[in-house]
């Protein structure tokens, strides 16, 4: 029998930022960084306020303690200060496969390459340590520069789900999915390197 995926939380550390286990303290944190509409457009998401971003952490906490999410506030090495969050969320230990989501980040950080290496170290971990053999990522059909971002991580643009969900403000989402495989990894490891 094949051995299951084991994620575990520890922290992740990269040259520009570092990925620490979200707590459920982390609200005070996050809720500056939170704070810009911009952000939320895709997410499904109203644009939160302190009470709001309590209630997102409280989530991904909750989801957290029922084995479904593991997530991380990403911080800026240099400062300290808390710049977004990231998650593996659809966690499927027994067939090696997680995705990488909830991913977010405060409109100053937009472009400097903070998502893109939370991203390398979260599939770094999920490749290298827990045995993954693959991880996705999917993004609103819309969020064009969502999808240019996956593409630069060097995943694999697998399809669309149409119909996919149907969103708070009643808007029906087509989602695009990513991935990369554990046979494609050295070489996405080496272009991110």
């Amino acid at each position: 029998m094949i051995e299951p995926m084991k994620l575990g939380q520890p922290t992740l550390t990269g040259r520009l930022i570092e990925l620490e286990p979200l707590a459920p303290n982390s609200a005070l944190d996050l809720a500056e960084a939170a704070n810009h509409p911009e952000i939320w457009t895709y997410l499904d998401e109203p644009t939160p306020d302190s009470n709001a971003v309590a209630a997102l952490v409280a989530e991904a906490v909750e989801e957290q303690q029922s084995g479904l999410r593991i997530p991380y506030i990403i911080r800026d090495r240099r400062t300290g200060a808390a710049i977004g969050s990231i998650s593996f969320i659809d966690i499927q230990a027994r067939h090696r496969g997680v995705e990488i989501g909830w991913a977010w980040l405060t409109p100053d950080y937009w472009g400097t390459g903070a998502v893109r290496e939370a991203s390398y170290l979260l599939m770094k971990h999920a490749f290298e340590a827990a045995g993954a053999i693959r991880v996705v990522f999917k993004t609103d059909s819309r969020n064009d520069r969502s999808q240019r971002a996956i593409e630069r991580l060097g995943a694999t643009r697998e399809g669309v789900f149409r119909n996919h969900r149907i969103l708070r403000d009643g808007h029906i989402r087509h989602s695009v999915f990513y991935s990369v495989t554990v046979e494609e990894w050295p070489r996405v490891r080496d272009n991110l390197e």
